[in-house]
C-alpha cells in the first residue's frame, strides 16, 4: 500500500482516535536502525481508519502502521456490501418507476 495516500488526521488525539474506531496502537522496531516505534499518527484511507508511526530518526520513512474497517463498509475480503434493507427497498422503487408497461403494435400496410 502506498503511503502517500494516507491522510493525516491533524488535531485529533491517538487516544480518543484509536478508542473511537478500536485500533490497537502497537510498537515495532525500525527495519533499519531497530529503534522502537509507535504508532501515534491518526490516519485515514478511503473506508479504513488507523494509526502510523512517526517517521525514525534515522530517516526510514517506512514505519509500521496499523488499520480498521467499520462493518458497515462491508466485507474486505470478499467486497460484499452490507444488507441494508432500506437501501434495497430503494433500490427496487427505483427499478419499478423505470419500467414501462409493453405493448403489442403491429404493422398495417
Amino acid at each position: 500500500m502506498n503511503r502517500t495516500c494516507f491522510l493525516v488526521v491533524f488535531g485529533m488525539d491517538a487516544n480518543r482516535w484509536a478508542t473511537r474506531y478500536g485500533i490497537e496502537p502497537f510498537s515495532h522496531a525500525c527495519d533499519s536502525c531497530g529503534s522502537l516505534l509507535t504508532t501515534t499518527i491518526p490516519i485515514a484511507f478511503e473506508t479504513l481508519r488507523g494509526l502510523r508511526a512517526p517517521q525514525c530518526q534515522c530517516g526510514n520513512e517506512n514505519t509500521p502502521y496499523c488499520f480498521v474497517r467499520d462493518t458497515k463498509s462491508g466485507d474486505l475480503f470478499t467486497d460484499e456490501e452490507v444488507r441494508n434493507s432500506k437501501a434495497r427497498a430503494e433500490k427496487r422503487k427505483a427499478a419499478r418507476a423505470r419500467r414501462s408497461s409493453l405493448r403489442l403494435c403491429s404493422l398495417r400496410d
